[in-house]
């Protein structure tokens, strides 16, 4: 344990036999493929309603339907600030068993403090979440733009006091990145390279830890509101990333891969699609 102190939790995948064995009961789910983890970027989206959710569903009763059809989310809400507790237990309650859950660190540790002075609160985070015990899924450390690749250092220092337990996984958005010794370090460190499908930066397909998380954003300019269905073929986008999500798997790596509203306009048809090419459709 380093840095953060002794924080409780009990990490839900590491028995190798267990990443893919799901019991079939009612109250469980499994991924649509062993060791695969398709879902979505957030659940809470009215545009949804008519084809996730019944029409009139109420907020507060979305994520009780979404955790029926997929074995994991994306939590976008974690970005803004640290969840009430209350909160994750009530997460931890309506999820079946084997569904997990990704969370983004608050943006005041990655974006107002840059990894830097932030101790408390990220104890506060992972503290937090770690409420979601045989729930939780990867922690995702999504770096700004502005973050270049002469805070390598700091991502280090950072990822280097965090403590064991938890899977970690860091997103970059500056092309200074490419190229340069981050990889390296990840692998060093245990954390994985997230691999994005993003207008500002090529496509990376590297697998640093014995997981990888994939993010298929878009642009939001291009679709910004009425999530209602897709509105861009991307087929050939996706058959690449099939090829790239079976070589992990064929390596014997859990794959975590989350779409956007914004890479289609729809999420959930992204994932239909994807699951259909993943089939040979």
């Amino acid at each position: 344990m380093r840095g953060y102190g002794s924080i409780a939790f009990s990490r839900p995948m590491d028995d190798p036999t267990q990443q893919r064995l799901f019991a079939e009961t009612p109250g469980s789910i499994s991924p649509p493929e062993p060791g695969l983890y398709l879902g979505t970027s957030g659940w809470s989206y009215a545009d949804w309603e008519g084809t996730v959710y019944p029409p009139g569903m109420p907020a507060g009763s979305r994520l009780a339907e979404y955790v029926k059809r997929y074995a994991t989310v994306e939590i976008d809400s974690t970005f803004y600030g640290t969840p009430r507790p209350s909160t994750v237990q009530r997460w931890r309650e309506i999820s079946p068993e084997g569904f997990l859950f990704a969370a983004k660190f608050p943006q005041e540790i990655t974006h107002e403090k840059n990894l830097v002075g932030c101790e408390r609160e990220t104890r506060n985070f992972l503290g937090t979440m770690a409420g979601l015990g045989d729930r939780l899924g990867p922690l995702l450390l999504q770096l700004p733009p502005s973050f270049t690749v002469e805070g390598l250092g700091e991502l280090d220092d950072f990822l280097a006091a965090l403590p064991e337990g938890f899977r970690y996984a860091v997103e970059v958005r500056h092309r200074s990145w490419l190229g340069s010794d981050l990889t390296k370090m990840l692998r060093e460190r245990g954390a994985a390279l997230v691999l994005v499908d993003y207008p500002r930066m090529p496509r990376m397909e590297e697998a640093t830890s014995d997981f990888s998380y994939v993010r298929w954003l878009g642009d939001r300019r291009e679709f910004p509101s009425g999530h209602t269905g897709l509105k861009k073929e991307r087929d050939d986008d996706l058959r690449w990333w099939s090829g790239v999500v079976g070589r992990f798997l064929e390596e014997d790596k859990t794959v975590f891969a989350y779409a956007n509203n914004h890479y289609q306009n729809h999420s959930p048809s992204t994932l239909e699609r994807f699951e259909k090419i993943r089939r040979g459709g």
